[in-house]
């Protein structure tokens, strides 16, 4: 399944513009739509002033060419280019209404509605005739159908403005919208059938690809630690123990080899209890990283810019940022430059707000800063953003009850874990995040919150329910 957002379906729009003209890819829409509403015979439209209105006057004009019944009442203003076009279309096929009071009356005789008034680039709550417009369709008894979206709705975060069209159907163009993942708005969109367009192909690395199952191979009858690959975690510290020892712990419970722990000495100390399958790494011989596979900083550990810059410029190894090594690293992007390696950075909003402080747009920000330092960046939140740049996933598990500290050190030790065993970076990005997940929906049918410590315990289950399937 494709999954876009608000920007991306914008890129897509100019892409098809620079092949085609705004009236012939409204033309292509409004034929994607007609068949999907033909079986209908009566319909009242409400079109807007953009391209989302000049998709339901096209649809119009196409409908009564089937010699359907048909009847717009059109918000008055300044059109665009397209729906002035079909606009005149339609008054010149006598289906517009002017008075809108006639035109509700009337709309009451006929069998289908359709929500035609703003399409993916509403900002703000809806008002004036929009809103009147709204309550008039939400009042109908008559099956409803929102093109593209309902109006109202925002695009990237599914949430209703106060004035939202609740659908019956919700007929969208190319990809699954971003919002529509959040369960919010499932009341405004109902059934949503995603259209494509007639020799309308969407550039593929505009979207996101949905990362709906992973599976992970059996161990083989020959395996040993030394097979497993060896991670180093230079993590924790005396204020923050408990993420070192979570991280620690989810290697471990992931199938690494040998993991081994650099932390302050208390810290070391608790990990040989909590964690006991685990090894500790002197700092004092930071050379000796060159003998492991993989290397994870920043869970829980004080600030140490020296380290971090070591790490980076002193080290060849597949490396995953988390935590304070993201907040450090926001004071000196330029270690991240001419990296010949693959490096997993793993934010959250606020982390990533910080790298990149002038992002508006944090999808976008973060597609464009993971192709312009060549990372992969995990954009953690509802829906989990991996890109590389070139390529993005949308994480489809995972759910609120995660939401507790420590969860995200979890990922982090899973992460190295799968860098460390040889798995190649972004599928053991899209396999960690997936897992992680996974395991906390299957922890959350039971429980309102899901602790970091359980969601390890069920690894070595997890793993084994997904081997091979």
């Amino acid at each position: 399944m494709k999954i876009g957002t608000q920007s991306q379906m914008k890129k897509i729009d100019a892409c098809f513009l620079e092949k085609m003209s705004i009236i012939e890819l409204v033309d292509k829409a409004s034929e994607a739509l007609l068949e999907e509403v033909k079986e209908y015979d009566s319909f009242f439209i409400c079109a807007g002033c953009g391209n989302n209105g000049a998709d339901a006057y096209a649809l119009a004009a196409k409908l009564h060419e089937l010699q359907k019944k048909v009847l717009i009442y059109g918000v008055k203003g300044k059109r665009s280019e397209a729906c002035a076009y079909y606009y005149k279309k339609c008054q010149d096929a006598l289906l517009i209404e002017e008075d809108l009071d006639v035109f509700k009356r009337k709309a009451s005789s006929l069998s289908v509605g359709v929500d035609g008034l703003f399409g993916f680039g509403l900002h703000s709550n809806p008002t004036g005739i929009y809103a009147d417009l709204i309550q008039f369709l939400n009042a109908c008894d008559q099956k409803i159908l929102a093109i593209d979206l309902p109006s109202g709705l925002n695009c990237d975060s599914g949430i209703p403005y106060e004035n939202c069209v609740k659908a019956d159907m919700t007929l969208t163009f190319f990809a699954m919208k971003l919002g529509f993942l959040n369960p919010a708005p499932n009341a405004y969109t109902q059934e949503i059938r995603v259209l494509s367009l007639d020799g309308c192909i969407p550039e593929e690395e505009s979207l996101c690809e949905s990362v709906n199952s992973i599976s992970f191979e059996k161990k083989s009858y020959d395996g040993h630690k030394g097979k497993y690959g060896k991670a180093v975690l230079f993590c924790g510290s005396d204020m923050y123990q408990g993420a070192a020892l979570l991280s620690t712990k989810a290697c471990v419970y992931s199938g690494c080899g040998i993991t081994a722990l650099s932390s302050t000495p208390r810290v070391e100390d608790l990990a040989s209890l909590y964690v006991p399958e685990a090894i500790h790494f002197s700092r004092h011989e930071l050379w000796k990283t060159a003998n492991y596979d993989a290397l994870l900083i920043g869970c829980g550990l004080a600030e140490d810019e020296q380290l971090l810059s070591y790490i980076l410029k002193e080290t060849s190894l597949p490396l995953v940022l988390d935590a304070s090594a993201l907040n450090m690293l926001a004071k000196n992007l330029s270690l991240l430059e001419n990296q010949q390696r693959p490096i997993l950075l793993t934010p959250h909003a606020g982390e990533f707000q910080r790298l990149c402080p002038d992002a508006k747009d944090l999808n976008e920000a973060a597609i464009e800063f993971a192709r312009k330092y060549h990372v992969i960046l995990i954009l953690k939140g509802p829906h989990t953003l991996i890109t590389d740049g070139n390529r993005h996933y949308r994480n489809m598990s995972g759910n609120g009850a995660m939401a507790t500290g420590g969860s995200g050190d979890v990922l982090s030790g899973i992460l190295v874990s799968f860098l460390a065993q040889h798995m190649d970076p972004m599928k053991a990005a899209i396999s960690a995040v997936y897992l992680h997940g996974m395991i906390g929906d299957q922890l959350a049918q039971s429980q309102h919150t899901v602790l970091p410590s359980q969601l390890i315990e069920r690894i070595p289950q997890a793993m084994k329910e997904l081997e091979n399937v």
